[in-house]
C-alpha cells in the first residue's frame, strides 16, 4: 500500500464530519486529491507542526473527533509533541502517521523511522493506544475501533514510497485555509 492508497482508505472510511489537521507537503496534497473537505486544515510550509495544531484543535473542541494526518519526517521534526499529547490525553484525538521511511516532499531522503519505532515512542509517551499496520486490510480493521474508543490513539501506517500520482498543490492561501476551517469550528476568522 502506498501513501495515497492509505490516505484514500482513511478518507473513504470517515464516519462523519471529523476534523483533519494535515502535515505539510505531499500528505496535504494527497488528501486534497482524495477529498477536499471544509473540515480539512492543510498546513503549508510548517514541518513538524501538525501534531501541535491537532492537539490544540482537539482540546478546544472536545465535542468533535480530530484526526492528524502526519508523516514520519514531520513527527520526527516535532518529536516532543508525542509527550505533549500523551500527557494531555485528548480523548477525541486520532494521530495517524503515514510512514514511508523518507522525506517524501523533498526527494525521499531516508528518515530514522526504519530504526526508531514511532508507535512504541507514542505508547511510552502516554497515548492510550499505539499500533503499527502494514497492510490495507489491517488499516480497514483498526479504524472503526479507533473511532469508537476514547483516545488519544496513535497509528503508524507503513506505506511504500511508490506513489503513482502526487496530488495538486493546495489552491487556497494560508488565510483562506484558516478562514474556512474557523467557520467549521464555529469561530470568527479574524
Amino acid at each position: 500500500m502506498n501513501r495515497l492508497e492509505a490516505i484514500q482508505c482513511v478518507v473513504d472510511g470517515l464516519p462523519g464530519d471529523e476534523l483533519i489537521v494535515h502535515a505539510n507537503g505531499v500528505i496535504s496534497r494527497d488528501s486534497f486529491y482524495c477529498a477536499d473537505r471544509k473540515e480539512n486544515f492543510y498546513l503549508l510550509g510548517s514541518m513538524g507542526l501538525a501534531s501541535s495544531v491537532g492537539v490544540g484543535v482537539a482540546l478546544s473542541r472536545p465535542d468533535r473527533r480530530v484526526l492528524i494526518f502526519d508523516g514520519d519526517g514531520n513527527i520526527l521534526m516535532g518529536f516532543g509533541n508525542l509527550a505533549l499529547i500523551g500527557a494531555l490525553k485528548p480523548s477525541n484525538l486520532i494521530h495517524l502517521v503515514f510512514d514511508n521511511e523518507a522525506y517524501g516532499t523533498t526527494g525521499n531522503q531516508p528518515t530514522l523511522s526504519a530504526r526508531v519505532s514511532l508507535s512504541e515512542a507514542a505508547r511510552a509517551s502516554g497515548y492510550l493506544s499505539a499500533a503499527l499496520v502494514t497492510r490495507r486490510r489491517e488499516l480497514l480493521e483498526v479504524m472503526p475501533t479507533l473511532y469508537r474508543a476514547p483516545g488519544p490513539h496513535f497509528l503508524q501506517i507503513k506505506v511504500s514510497r511508490d506513489v503513482p500520482v502526487t496530488g495538486p498543490r493546495i489552491p487556497y492561501s494560508a488565510r483562506e485555509i484558516k478562514e474556512r476551517f474557523m467557520k467549521v469550528l464555529g469561530n470568527r476568522s479574524d
